[in-house]
């Protein structure tokens, strides 16, 4: 188990603090960090200030069955929202060393013994435990033998349907980055270090950046967005290509993200940027010539700038 305070720069608790904490603590896996898991979040803060005692999550360090998902949020995404939202502490765990617990020792080893939970809060189909076996119920029953409340919350819904990462995933891959910002509270987001490519952006008066993301990550469907580029603290109307850039690099099959990044031109090779997608401009096209392209390229910038204030 990891415990870090978030509230100071994710510094790592040593033994000997964590057995003085006593805290608030929201359950899950928290991919996208959505409205729903918001919900969760602010339940835990106002159950922390209701007993006067600091709001934590308990979660997952890595995904406790990978390649079964795309993800939306890294850890260290999810860490700085958290964090946004008031929670002081995250207690991380590894999969398989709490996979074959029963839902018992769950609660007396983990939740009571290692994170000192006086009060829960969980979404209405969290599971947990060997085979998660244990339930909501079960985790109401438990906790009571030690004195510690659990408050259980519905989903959230939006336009009448549930609020999910599976749902989230479900319109980025169709390219509704609009939806998919509704769901999570903000715009989707994702943050790499940008990679050296063929430079023949700067050829056709088009600089661009470029980036790729690793296989596990959820990304829209391939296609060029109107996004916003973050550097430095400063926001910067860009253009985004999702996809293989079918016009300049016919062999290459794992999708890039490729963005022109307007007004701004500094040198980032090696720096992280923060790309967040605003909406779907269009499709990803083959062009029959460079000029063709840089005359697309040229609409799309201007139709990025006219929705940079809406």
């Amino acid at each position: 188990m990891t415990v870090l305070d978030l509230q100071d720069h994710n510094r790592q608790l040593h033994i000997e603090e964590r057995k003085t904490l006593s805290v608030s603590v929201c359950l899950g896996y928290f991919d996208g960090v959505h409205i729903g898991h918001a919900a969760l979040l602010k339940a835990a803060y106002d159950a922390a200030v209701r007993h006067g005692i600091d709001a934590a999550v308990w979660t997952f360090s890595a995904p406790p069955f990978p390649g079964r998902a795309k993800q939306l949020t890294t850890l260290s995404e999810k860490l700085s929202l958290f964090a946004s939202h008031g929670i002081r502490y995250a207690f991380l765990y590894e999969f398989n060393d709490v996979r074959d617990l029963s839902p018992e020792d769950f609660v007396e080893k983990i939740l009571i013994g290692e994170c000192h939970v006086r009060s829960c809060v969980c979404g209405f189909n969290f599971r947990f435990a060997k085979n998660a076996q244990g339930t909501t119920e079960d985790l109401r029953r438990l906790l009571s033998a030690y004195n510690a409340d659990l408050d259980v919350l519905e989903a959230v819904t939006l336009d009448g349907l549930a609020v999910s990462a599976t749902r989230i995933r479900s319109h980025l891959s169709e390219g509704d980055t609009v939806t998919a910002a509704r769901c999570l509270g903000r715009n989707y987001a994702f943050t790499l270090p940008v990679v050296h490519g063929k430079a023949l952006g700067r050829t056709i008066g088009v600089p661009t950046i470029n980036q790729n993301p690793p296989t596990d990550m959820q990304l829209p469907a391939n296609g060029t967005y109107a996004t916003t580029a973050y550097i430095d603290g400063m926001a910067y109307p860009a253009v985004t290509n999702i996809g293989i850039r079918p016009t300049v690099a016919e062999d290459d099959h794992r999708p890039n993200a490729e963005t022109h990044i307007i007004g701004y031109d500094g040198c980032l090779y090696d720096r992280s940027v923060t790309v967040a997608f605003r909406r779907r401009l269009r499709d990803e096209m083959r062009f029959d010539s460079l000029d063709a392209l840089k005359a697309q390229i040229a609409d799309d910038i201007r139709a990025s700038v006219a929705s940079y204030s809406e």
